[in-house]
């Protein structure tokens, strides 16, 4: 059974165009062709039909194969593209081929012109199923992207609603003890909703610029826990370090709780000072995040790994068991927490 084949021939000879007829009859296509010979007339055949192989001559009278070869081009397609030709040099065939020719046969070889042609349309078939699996590919990871923002942007929503209800029962309890623990919690809480709202909001879906959170985070307790915001000042650390979801989240409690102490406790009777917060990269994924201030400091009788504060006690396990990291406390001026962890958590 003959197979169809839809092939226009960029050739000023008739003859020479018959020949080429005859070899592709000869070699069992049922044969469909136009001949053209030049750029108007290829134009035109390309927007009437669509076509499975072009072969063109190297060298027509008005036209030329590399021009033929640059209207294909312009027109979006990727056709298999032969030169068949009487004559070209070693070093014309190298240029054609490096223009985007996919073959050349010797009009006195035409033996080689089918085999070329059967060979040019699997490769242009692969080349076809090649893209349809990348935008496949492309569409689906846009897909899962539009999800996981949604399911970011739900979660973020989701605590912002446990933080309003915290907020709202705080508002109904008269011990303040109750109700600063309240207010604790509801801070905790909007530390790991600040983290999804800048996954939400960010280009990356899996890690976040932690100097960009800090700031918000840090601005955010401040307003929270002092009168005056002017109070107590938060110079933070410009350097751009970004980490996953899944580091971000017990870091930004870590910072919440060490913020949070330093508000609470290093500037006792309405005093002014400075929190100090920072986050580097080191050699091999490590990170050190460094939360200092100029107040009053620790008392030395509180150990950060054996208190009973819950703040503390939190900071210790989060270090410890999430972030798999040491942590280092240094009275000398003030106070200063040194953590140290890796990027990347070992599996234990």
């Amino acid at each position: 059974m003959s197979q169809p084949l839809r092939a226009l021939i960029v050739e000023d000879s008739e003859d020479d165009t018959l020949m080429l007829v005859r070899e592709l009859k000869h070699g069992g296509y049922k044969l469909t062709f136009e001949q053209v010979e030049t750029a108007e007339a290829m134009q035109a055949a390309l927007s009437r039909q669509a076509w499975d192989v072009i072969l063109a001559d190297y060298r027509l009278p008005l036209f030329s194969g590399i021009e033929a070869l640059a209207v294909m081009k312009n027109g979006g397609l990727d056709l298999p593209f032969i030169i068949v030709t009487g004559a070209i040099t070693d070093d014309t065939a190298v240029a054609a081929m490096k223009a985007g020719a996919h073959d050349y046969v010797m009009k006195d070889n035409l033996k080689r012109l089918v085999p070329a042609i059967e060979r040019e349309l699997r490769e242009a078939q692969m080349r076809q199923d090649r893209k349809k699996t990348e935008k496949f590919i492309e569409a689906s990871l846009k897909e899962k992207e539009t999800l996981l923002k949604e399911v970011h942007h739900r979660v973020k929503n989701n605590l912002q609603v446990i933080s309003s209800l915290l907020h709202l029962q705080a508002g109904k309890v008269k011990d303040k003890d109750v109700k600063a623990i309240l207010k604790d919690s509801q801070n905790r809480i909007q530390s790991m909703a600040m983290v999804y709202n800048e996954l939400y909001q960010s280009q990356s879906l899996a890690s976040i610029n932690m100097a960009d959170y800090i700031k918000k985070l840090t601005g955010g307790l401040i307003k929270s826990y002092t009168t005056s915001p002017s109070r107590v000042t938060a110079r933070i650390d410009p350097s751009d370090v970004f980490i996953d979801v899944d580091m971000a989240i017990p870091c930004g409690l870590v910072i919440n709780e060490l913020v949070t102490n330093s508000l609470k406790y290093a500037f006792p009777e309405n005093g002014t000072g400075q929190i100090t917060i920072s986050i580097k990269e080191g050699g091999n994924q490590e990170l050190e995040l460094v939360v200092s201030d100029n107040g009053v400091g620790i008392p030395e009788g509180i150990n950060p790994a054996n208190t009973d504060t819950l703040g503390l006690k939190l900071v210790t396990d989060l270090v410890q068991n999430q972030l798999d990291g040491k942590i280092e406390l240094d009275r000398t001026q003030g106070t200063t927490f040194r953590i140290t962890f890796h990027q990347a958590k070992e599996e234990k």
